[in-house]
C-alpha cells in the first residue's frame, strides 16, 4: 500500500531533533500509513528507518547569509516531493509552504514551539536595533498565513492565551520521548554531587548565573563538579563559557557550535546527579515548561530552578529538586534537598509523550481524511 507522504519542516532544528523526529516523526511512522520527510539543519550519520528520509537544507551558522536561500530550497523540496501534508515548525519556511499550497494541494500545519516575536523582544539574540522590526516582520508573516493554515499545534499551555486570534489548534507539549524510568526513590550524595547545566545555551537560560552558582558552592562542597553540554550557537557566549570555568578544574565543558543530537544530551544528563535550570526571569520563558523538567522527571534526575510558581508546582508533589535564589547562594537548601528522599511518588505517563500522541494522530487522521 502506497504511504501518504508527510513533511517536517524546520531550519536550526538538526534533523533528529526532539520534537520534529523523536515524536511527531516516529509516532506517525509507527501508524505504517505515512512515509515521513523530516527537513532541517545537517546532521551526520542520521539513522537509517524505514519510511523516514531525511534531507538537510542548512548547514551554516544562524546568522549566516546563506540562511535566506533556505526557503528557496524548502520550496524546491516540497515540488520534488509533493506531500499531501506539511508541517512546517518555523515562520522562515511559511511563505514557501502558502505559495505552493494551492498547487501542490496538501495540509498545511504550523507548529507554533515557540512565540518567535517575544522571544526576539526578550531573549536578545539579535542586536538591540534588529529586534523591534525583526518581531514586527514575524508578526506580519504569521498573520498573513493565519487564514492558510489548517492546524496549529501549540508546544505550550500558555501560547492559546498569547495567540487568542487563533482557534483551530492542538496543544501538545514537548514532553519527554522516552519511557518512565522504575527506579525507586533514592537520596542524593552528601559530598561529590555531579551537576549539569545543558541544552541549548545562551544567556538568557542562566548559563553565567549558573556557573557563579557552582562556584561559590564549591566553598561548601569542594567535591562538587559541573558539566555543561550543549548548543551554544553564539561564538562570543561560548568563549564567555570558557571564560568563567577557565580556573575551575572542576567544570567539564562539551560546547558545541552546531545543535547536537538528543542522544547526546539525555547521556550527558543520565550521568549527573542534579540538574540545574538557572533560567532568567523573562516574560518569554516565565510562563513556559521546559521540556528539560519533563526528561529530568521522566528519568528521576532532581533539579534545582528558580523560583517560578509554575514549575515549582509541576516537581513538588514527586518530589523532584528544589527552588532557589540562583543570584545567591543558600548552602542550607542544597542540604535540605540532600536529606530529603528524592522521587517517593511515583511519575507516570503525565510527564511523557505518551499522553501526547494520540492528539496527533487523531489530527492528521482527521486533516488528511482517513
Amino acid at each position: 500500500m502506497k504511504k501518504t507522504n508527510i513533511v517536517i519542516a524546520s531550519i536550526l532544528k538538526p534533523l533528529t531533533d526532539s520534537r520534529a523526529f523523536y515524536k511527531l516523526a516516529i509516532s506517525l511512522r509507527e501508524t505504517n500509513k505515512y512515509h515521513i520527510n523530516i527537513i532541517g539543519f545537517l546532521e551526520k550519520n542520521p539513522p537509517k528507518l524505514e519510511n523516514i528520509e531525511f534531507t538537510a537544507i542548512f548547514d551554516k551558522d544562524r546568522l549566516h547569509p546563506t540562511r535566506l536561500l533556505v526557503p528557496f530550497r524548502f520550496f524546491s523540496q516540497l515540488l520534488h516531493i509533493r506531500p499531501s501534508l506539511v508541517i512546517v515548525t518555523t515562520y522562515e519556511l511559511l511563505f514557501p509552504a502558502l505559495i505552493l499550497k494551492p498547487f501542490v494541494g496538501y495540509k498545511l500545519i504550523y507548529d507554533l514551539q515557540e512565540n518567535y516575536a517575544k522571544n526576539i523582544r526578550h531573549n536578545r539574540t539579535l542586536s538591540k536595533w534588529l529586534r523591534y522590526p525583526a518581531s514586527v516582520y514575524i508578526q506580519i508573516v504569521e498573520k498573513i498565513g493565519k487564514p492558510f493554515v489548517d492546524h496549529y499545534f501549540m508546544a505550550e499551555q500558555c501560547y492559546p492565551q498569547e495567540f487568542p486570534d487563533i482557534k483551530n489548534y492542538t496543544v501538545l507539549e514537548n514532553k519527554h520521548h522516552g519511557n518512565v524510568d522504575n527506579k525507586p526513590s533514592f537520596y542524593l550524595p552528601t559530598t561529590a554531587i555531579k551537576f549539569i547545566l545543558t541544552g541549548t545555551l545562551t544567556k538568557v537560560y542562566g548559563i553565567e548565573e549558573g556557573i557563579q552558582w557552582f562556584k561559590r558552592l564549591k566553598s561548601h562542597f569542594p567535591q562538587a563538579q559541573l558539566s555543561i553540554v550543549g548548543y551554544a550557537p553564539m561564538a562570543d557566549f561560548r568563549s564567555k563559557i570558557r571564560e568563567l570555568s577557565i580556573n575551575s578544574p572542576d567544570i567539564h565543558l562539551q560546547l558545541s557550535d552546531h545543535p547536537l543530537n538528543q542522544q547526546v544530551i539525555i547521556s550527558a544528563m543520565k550521568e549527573a546527579d542534579i540538574l540545574l535550570l538557572p533560567y532568567r526571569w523573562l516574560p518569554s520563558i516565565w510562563s513556559k515548561i521546559p521540556t528539560k523538567i519533563y526528561e529530568a522527571l521522566a528519568m528521576k534526575i532532581p533539579m534545582i530552578i528558580p523560583e517560578n510558581p509554575l514549575w515549582i508546582k509541576l516537581i513538588a508533589p514527586y518530589p523532584a529538586g528544589t527552588a532557589v535564589d540562583f543570584s545567591q547562594l543558600n548552602a542550607g537548601q542544597l542540604r535540605t534537598m540532600i536529606a530529603q528522599q528524592q522521587f517517593t511518588q511515583p511519575v507516570g505517563e503525565e510527564v511523557t509523550w505518551e499522553s501526547e500522541k494520540p492528539k496527533l494522530l487523531q489530527l492528521v487522521e482527521k486533516l488528511l481524511g482517513q
